[in-house]
């Protein structure tokens, strides 16, 4: 009877320890399983918006001349035109004067010459407005001149007069990196009213110059004011953005975990234990710790980033502000001889702007002139 019992309990005995054995991988196991993390990241996706405004200042249609003016016209060609004072005191103007003594004497220059260039062209005989000078009244002037009608400018004058646009159009889009294709960006109205906010407070306002010319017609054999011309003409000014991009981040969970394989050999080497091999078990199990401990985590994405919402994004946040290319240092050029060139652009774009709506101005006057 004993010796059954001692087998009895033997088995009894080892199969506790493989149960033992058991637990306690599967508690390490445990302890080492993958571990979740969520974090924020950028990420090259963006929204972004382009504007497209336009303002053009709500005018008056120019004035008609009167029946009078119109039969006077029909019948006196010789006219003259008379500069405002203005203009008359600038003639002698040195090279030497301030910026806006200068440009109202290239308005004046331009003004006057394009008045007389478009009555010549109408048909009329044009006596130069440089003849209307010295002590006497230009109408006194104009008599010694056998002229017929002047036209005494009283006004020209070139302003710029900032608006904001009246016409606006947003677009939105979304895309990859800068140079990735662009997809239309659905948005809500909120999200419209946000960029506009934002706009309105980043991007400068659009401006349009705006010319005002005042005329007299006068007939100089009896100094009768025949009409009385005045209109107000402005330029239209585009605005043009380009694409404003807003950084989107996203959410990204994360699995970190070790290789599972070494506890696969550090249950081997308890099985032989358990069986009686404790040497060759204990080797096997080792190697197996060995391999846990010393083998490197991995961290490996889970599933597709979640990227921000448009709501919290869009004209929420600074905009993206694209550093110009530094361009690569050159080296020092060695020679016998150095040759440079250089070229003076003189046409300055917002004069020609002046020349052209002066130009405009003088038109719009010449037709109502020649009209019949």
């Amino acid at each position: 009877m004993r010796p059954r019992v001692q087998r009895n309990a033997g088995r009894a005995s080892s199969g506790m320890t493989l149960h033992v054995h058991l637990a306690l991988v599967a508690s390490i196991m445990t302890t080492a399983c993958a571990t979740t993390t969520t974090k924020t990241i950028p990420t090259s996706r963006f929204y972004g918006y382009t504007v497209a405004a336009t303002t053009s200042l709500d005018r008056e249609g120019p004035p008609t001349p009167p029946d009078r003016a119109r039969a006077a016209i029909g019948k006196l060609r010789r006219v003259a035109f008379v500069p405002p004072d203005s203009c008359l005191d600038m003639r002698a103007a040195d090279t030497g004067t301030t910026v806006e003594k200068r440009v109202l004497r290239m308005q004046c220059g331009v003004t006057m010459s394009e008045l007389e260039r478009e009555a010549a062209r109408v048909g009329f005989d044009i006596v130069t407005w440089q003849s209307l000078k010295g002590g006497q009244k230009p109408l006194d002037q104009a008599r010694d001149q056998n002229i017929e009608l002047l036209f005494e400018i009283n006004e020209l004058d070139v302003i710029e007069e900032h608006a904001r646009a009246s016409a606006m159009e947003f677009r939105y889009f979304t895309g990859e990196g800068t140079n990735g294709k662009l997809e239309p960006l659905d948005v809500s109205e909120d999200d419209n009213e946000a960029c506009k906010a934002y706009h309105a407070k980043n991007a400068p306002q659009i401006s349009g110059l705006t010319s005002v010319l005042d005329v007299k017609m006068v007939q100089v054999s009896n100094g009768s004011v025949l009409w009385s011309y005045r209109h107000v003409e402005n330029a239209k000014a585009d605005e043009a953005t380009a694409l404003v991009r807003f950084p989107v981040r996203a959410t990204q969970t994360y699995k970190t975990s070790r290789p599972w394989w070494p506890w696969l050999v550090v249950g081997a080497g308890g099985l032989l234990v358990v069986v009686g091999q404790p040497i060759p078990g204990a080797a096997i199990g080792g190697l197996g710790l060995i391999g846990v401990v010393a083998l490197p985590k991995h961290t490996t994405p889970v599933g597709e980033p979640v990227y921000e919402q448009v709501s919290t994004v869009l004209c929420r946040r600074p905009h993206v502000v694209d550093a110009p290319l530094a361009e690569a240092p050159k080296g020092k050029k060695h020679s016998t001889s150095f040759r440079s060139e250089s070229r003076v652009d003189a046409k300055d774009a917002i004069e020609e702007r002046r020349r052209e709506l002066i130009k405009k101005s003088v038109g719009v006057f010449m037709v109502q002139l020649a009209s019949k």
